[in-house]
């Protein structure tokens, strides 16, 4: 049969297309990567502004107190307002050390930093100063004080410079929240574009190479058509030819001179194996199509087996071939299980007539690859209680150990000259084990060049509870 290829501009273009389809999948998750990296960046930015922004506020809120609790006993003189004053205090240090790490304060200059300090210590003193006074002085000296030594001023510069702070971090915070906003907006836009185009480019291939299936479908149907349709029409001329070909050949036409009858045999016999060939060809179509009939009949095994070797008997002889039955032989080449002889009793289901087909198709092939002189030896055994083997051996070259994965393969042949040599059609090995398995059976073979070939097939053993086709 003539196979369907797809041409060589429409494979570029499916191949250029999955290609470009990969590129864009690979670039994508390259894309996501990058994105997800800057997103995390993006993440510790946002987080670490957040973080400053946190210290700033709890070092105001810890200048507050200071402040507070100050005040409150300068105007008071209560101790109790010493209390938040004194826990600010001791706050203040390890709250300052906090502070000084942040990027804002460390990516400025010393000086920056040394006139923040100067500031810090100068209100602390102020502080401590006032507490003082007020304690030994009184609370109009305090009051006086308080006025005088700029405690107010000193604090305004310290909130103006957290202020500062303060505000360029939330600067940050939000030039790295639009960042990150935009990163994955655009993030969005390339998954979901890219993504589009891909499956775009899926669809086209797809829809190209479902195309090119229904094309190949039409076409094998209409190869098996017009085979199975010439092969019919074939058939009754051919009968006819073959007719007059044995008329002639028998010589009730007329007598026959010796070249005259040589080229009728020629003529015969190749035309007996064009009628082979139109068979194979309408049984292998049969069986695809599920129209091949089957006559079920359960028979014993052993019955079938010394038919077929009858049958088969002339053509081994014609070929100088010795064909023999052996029911006591158990081993199977290549095959390693326990085993008896079958029995009288030993039934399969089959129909006999593809049963029979079976037999000449392994029988006759056994017998072309065998030497002059050699012998095809016919056996069977009962596996276990389940199945019976049946097995064909030969003498012969053996099979070529690259061609046996394809020995059931239509038209298939060992080399070139084999179809010439042996006169095979190569449909009879793939017609075999389409009938074995019809018959729920199993085939298979074992050969190792140069010590011939085993074929054998397994057939359901028959028994009182066995399933039976209706």
């Amino acid at each position: 049969m003539t196979s369907y290829t797809v041409t060589p501009l429409l494979r570029r273009f499916q191949l250029l297309a999955l290609l470009l389809a990969v590129s864009i999948i690979v670039a994508m998750g390259w894309q996501g990567v990058r994105v997800q990296e800057e997103l995390l960046a993006s993440n510790d930015a946002v987080h670490q502004h957040l973080e400053s922004i946190t210290l700033i506020q709890s070092f105001q809120s810890t200048l507050l107190d200071l402040e507070t609790g100050e005040r409150g006993f300068v105007i008071t003189g209560q101790p109790a307002y010493l209390l938040p004053y004194q826990h600010a205090r001791a706050r203040l240090e390890d709250k300052r050390d906090q502070l000084m790490h942040i990027p804002a304060f460390t990516a400025n200059n010393g000086r920056f930093n040394e006139r923040f300090d100067t500031l810090l210590a100068r209100r602390v003193e102020i502080a401590e100063a006032n507490i003082a006074v007020r304690e030994s002085d009184g609370m109009e000296a305090a009051a006086l004080r308080l006025l005088a030594a700029g405690g107010r001023q000193t604090m305004d510069q310290l909130r103006r410079y957290l202020g500062d702070m303060e505000l360029h971090e939330r600067e940050l915070l939000n030039e790295h929240t639009q960042q990150a906003t935009r990163k994955a907006r655009q993030s969005r836009w390339i998954w979901g574009a890219g993504a589009a185009f891909v499956a775009l480019l899926l669809m086209i291939t797809s829809m190209s190479i479902i195309s090119q299936w229904r094309h190949r479908q039409q076409i094998l149907t209409m190869q098996k058509t017009f085979i199975s349709t010439v092969s019919h029409e074939l058939r009754t001329p051919l009968t006819v030819i073959l007719g007059a070909l044995d008329i002639l050949h028998s010589g009730i036409g007329g007598a026959l001179n010796s070249d005259t009858q040589r080229l009728v045999s020629v003529a015969n016999n190749n035309g007996q194996r064009l009628k082979r060939l139109i068979d194979d060809i309408l049984d292998i179509e049969k069986l695809e199509s599920g129209q091949l009939t089957f006559q079920w009949q359960q028979v014993q095994l052993k019955l079938l087996l010394e038919q077929a070797v009858t049958a088969n008997q002339p053509y081994a002889t014609h070929v100088g071939v010795s064909l023999v039955y052996d029911p006591q032989r158990l081993d199977t080449p290549g095959v390693s299980n326990s085993s008896a002889p079958i029995e009288d009793g030993d039934l399969v289901e089959v129909d006999p007539e593809r049963f029979a087909q079976v037999m000449a198709n392994l029988i006759s092939n056994a017998c072309k690859h065998s030497p002059q002189g050699g012998c095809v030896e016919v056996s069977a055994r009962r596996v276990d209680s389940h199945w019976l083997e049946v097995s064909v051996n030969d003498h012969g070259r053996g099979i070529p150990h690259q061609f046996q994965p394809r020995v059931f393969d239509r038209f298939a042949q060992a080399d070139g000259s084999d179809q010439r040599r042996t006169g095979g059609t190569g449909l009879g090995l793939a017609i075999t084990k389409a009938l074995v398995e019809e018959m729920r059976g199993t085939i298979g073979f074992h050969s190792e060049p140069p010590n011939g070939s085993c074929f054998w097939f397994r057939l359901p053993r028959i028994t009182h509870t066995s399933f039976t086709h209706h």
